[in-house]
């Protein structure tokens, strides 16, 4: 089975329901998916946040963080920290 999910912290949210049970032991495979276009990111936002879904500023928000990411360097990331 493939799904897609978002990363908050140590959770995933998966974008879609699955029929398995709670607390069932998994093994996750991560990869990163393609980058989506502003118009993906905004139907993801309207499913996710269901109060923005007729904020008319959204658009603006998503192109000043486009550019932030545009403009910034990448954090570095120690994968041997200790957690």
């Amino acid at each position: 089975m493939q799904i897609q999910g978002i990363i908050s912290g140590r959770y995933i949210e998966l974008l879609h329901e699955i029929n398995l049970p709670e607390g069932l032991p998994v093994i996750v495979d991560i990869r990163q998916s393609e980058s989506l276009s502003l118009e993906e990111k905004r139907r993801l936002a309207d499913r996710l946040c269901g109060s923005w879904a007729d904020d008319s500023s959204l658009n603006e928000i998503f192109t000043e963080i486009e550019q932030h990411r545009r403009d910034s360097r990448p954090r570095e990331v120690n994968f041997d920290a200790a957690s």
